[in-house]
């Protein structure tokens, strides 16, 4: 359909072109030769309609902007000239061929036809890619205001998502469950006259919950003030359990400066302490490890109790790893993961891989 328009429109091109021959004979006080006339002009309106998707595919090829001007101007201008003597051809030989008797021979008609029409088939030319450089402008600006609103759209949506985290690490801090058990493991040592170490929990808490505050514009921190909120909750944790959790970080020097996800750590250190070290009557351990691969920064949460019974016990879909598995698809699209698997040697094992990119190089 859209070349059917195309072949009425240059159809319709060829009345304004025979207007101009009508006008002249008209003036000079000749006959109208409506033959050559009708002949001549409509099959230069199919032949211009043959050739201009041709220059419009050279014009998309050969973009004019400032990095390209002087490489495809001088190319531009050398390809209009050979449109201009190729339609001069094209015309000598179709109307040879149609025995419209402009000139008895192909070359004696392209010696009389070139010079009058040179000029106009190179104008035509530029016109079209005039034409074709304005579409590709328009259509770039609109690729450019669609990506504006995608990107305000994502922007939106992370902003959303750390609200989300934010009040998920609210909630699991307010949560009856522990808070209860924090207070009261607060009362037992005041009663028991270790003030030191109630007055210590309270800190912790009080700091774990400020922390939550100051971090809330923060799409990202270094590694080291995520670790050190992970530290205080782990803190108040190992408190409740007394010796049967033990903390164990290993972090590579490089990798302190490292940009993470507010809130990253904390739904799987969680995870770790509620379904493995609360699961067994045994100490248990909690791991936290921390690498640089090349232009990866790989993290590793882990446990030793009594891991994943079935596939089905990957906790994946709560509302702290579901979120975190957002937050980290908007972040980092396809350079990221999060896998949740339980060991042959036991425990469980959380890894997140993601782009390395360290503060330093981002504040400058």
């Amino acid at each position: 359909m859209r070349w059917l328009i195309y072949l009425v429109v240059w159809t319709f091109v060829a009345p304004f072109l025979i207007s101009q021959g009508v006008a002249r004979a008209l003036y000079l006080q000749q006959s109208i030769p409506w033959r050559i006339l009708l002949s001549v002009w409509l099959t230069d309106g199919y032949r211009w309609a043959l050739l201009a998707p041709l220059v419009w595919t050279v014009a998309k090829k050969l973009p004019i902007s400032r990095r390209s001007f002087w490489v495809f101007v001088p190319m531009h201008v050398f390809l209009s000239a050979v449109f201009a003597v190729g339609e001069a051809a094209l015309f000598a030989l179709v109307t040879t061929a149609l025995d419209l008797r402009i000139r008895p021979t192909f070359l004696e008609t392209f010696r009389m036809v070139l010079p009058g029409d040179f000029h106009l088939n190179v104008a035509l030319y530029w016109a079209i890619v005039g034409i074709q450089h304005g579409f590709s402008v328009y259509r770039r600006s609109q690729e450019r205001e669609t990506e504006a609103a995608k990107l305000e759209l994502r922007a939106s949506e992370l902003e959303r998502q750390l609200t989300e985290a934010r009040l998920g690490a609210l909630r699991m801090q307010l949560h009856p469950h522990f808070l209860f058990n924090t207070l009261n493991a607060i009362v037992v040592l005041v009663r028991q006259g270790k003030t030191e170490d109630a007055d210590q929990m309270l800190t912790n808490l009080s700091e774990l919950l400020r922390r939550t505050l100051e971090e809330w514009e923060s799409q990202e921190v270094p590694l080291r003030t995520e670790i050190e909120f992970t530290r205080l909750y782990l803190d108040i944790e190992r408190v409740r359990f007394h010796d049967r959790l033990s903390i164990d970080v290993a972090l590579e020097p490089d990798t302190l400066g490292a940009l993470v996800p507010s809130f990253l750590l904390q739904p799987l250190v969680e995870n770790a302490v509620r379904h493995g070290v609360a699961k067994s009557s045994a100490a248990g351990k909690v791991t936290l490890r921390a690498r640089r691969v090349g232009g990866t920064l790989e993290l590793q949460i882990s446990d030793d109790g009594p891991g994943l019974a079935v596939p089905s016990e990957v906790p994946g879909n709560r509302v702290g790893l579901s979120n975190t598995r957002a937050r980290l698809q908007q972040l980092y699209g396809r350079e990221q993961c999060l896998e949740l698997v339980s060991p042959e040697s036991g425990g469980t094992l959380a890894t997140i891989r993601i782009p390395y990119r360290d503060e330093a190089e981002t504040r400058a």
